[in-house]
């Protein structure tokens, strides 16, 4: 028997992702041309790379790049971007690559089709793709990452994955396979020659229900925005930003069991999970597969606005740590 009391579900939103918006006209194409040095939080966040790739190949051909941890102090000898009060970055639901290509103004046919993709992947997140492509090249992408426990991936390949993309922007009629070939990068970029033991686990609905059903303290961290908590989220939820993740805000989660952070696709769940675990939490871990999404996929539960309240949900929730063979049987 377990006690509702020991499950934890807090929620941590990013807020630099969105808010403070500014426009594209704030982005001043000619001095990031006249720029060579430039620098960000270190992410794997799709938009992110996609926007180095755009400076790297459309801006600034010898530009290089300085990434530090996040919420580390930037240097200050370089152009930042995506990070709070900076021009190019996320917000109001666009794109960081999007404001960046509106106000550099380039309507070459590949920067089109990675920005309808980095859209599709990381605003246009709960609707229908609206490129077929999308989900291939999120396929593609998330081999990528494995390759290289996920946040190892070196810079040049990245920027030789978004070359491969670019060129099958002309190839309508591509089909799967072909796709997959051309983004494989299985010669170029093999991975890993010794993996260590990864510093953020992966673990799946059925295991997440098992710890909940032992009695286990399990803690799920939201790394979404206030709009997004509002409209859903898991029972019992609260918020925390994650620049105020700190040795002082963690101290409350040190005696967890699991400590599970997400965010929609778990791009920016894993960036706050491995910042965690370097604070001290014993055992940090993603969900699998693709964060919210997939949870709302496998139907588990969830409280949602003007339909399902926390009790209800939390009353849920136990149901299917009790059983979770039967809310999951479509999923095993």
């Amino acid at each position: 028997m377990f006690f509702i009391g020991r499950i934890v579900l807090l929620f941590l939103a990013v807020s630099w992702t969105y808010c403070n918006a500014s426009t594209a006209k704030e982005i001043n194409i000619n001095l990031l041309k006249k720029t060579n040095k430039f620098t960000t939080w270190q992410g794997i966040e799709p938009d992110k790379w996609a926007t180095l790739w755009l400076i790297k190949r459309y801006i600034s051909p010898e530009s290089y790049f300085l990434l530090v941890p996040p919420n580390a102090e930037l240097p200050k000898n370089a152009i930042s971007f995506g990070v709070p009060d900076t021009p190019i970055r996320r917000a109001n639901k666009t794109s960081m690559f999007r404001r960046l290509q509106q106000a550099l103004a380039n309507k070459a046919q590949e920067i089109k089709y990675i920005d309808q993709i980095i859209d599709d992947i990381e605003v246009n997140i709960w609707d229908k793709p609206s490129h077929p492509h999308s989900l291939w090249f999120e396929g593609m992408y998330r081999q990528l990452l494995a390759r290289y426990n996920r946040d190892q991936v070196p810079v040049d390949c990245y920027l030789l994955f978004f070359d491969n993309v670019a060129q099958l922007a002309i190839q309508a009629e591509i089909s799967a396979k072909d796709y997959s070939a051309k983004l494989s990068l299985l010669k170029e970029c093999p991975g890993l020659v010794n993996h260590s033991s990864e510093l953020v686990e992966q673990i799946d609905h059925l295991n997440v229900l098992r710890e909940i059903s032992s009695g286990k303290k399990v803690v799920f961290i939201d790394t979404r925005e206030q709009a997004e908590y509002d409209e859903n989220h898991l029972p019992g939820s609260k918020l925390l930003l994650l620049r105020n993740v700190n040795k002082e805000t963690i101290k409350e989660f040190l005696t967890a069991d699991l400590v599970v952070p997400y965010c929609v696709k778990d791009f920016r769940g894993f960036e706050v999970a491995k910042a965690m675990k370097l604070l001290g939490i014993k055992r940090v871990a993603t969900l699998s597969p693709n964060g919210l999404k997939g949870w709302i996929q496998a139907k588990l539960p969830l409280v949602i606005k003007g339909l399902i309240g926390s009790e209800q949900a939390e009353e849920k929730l136990l149901q299917c740590a009790t059983e979770p063979m039967i809310c999951l049987k479509e999923m095993i």
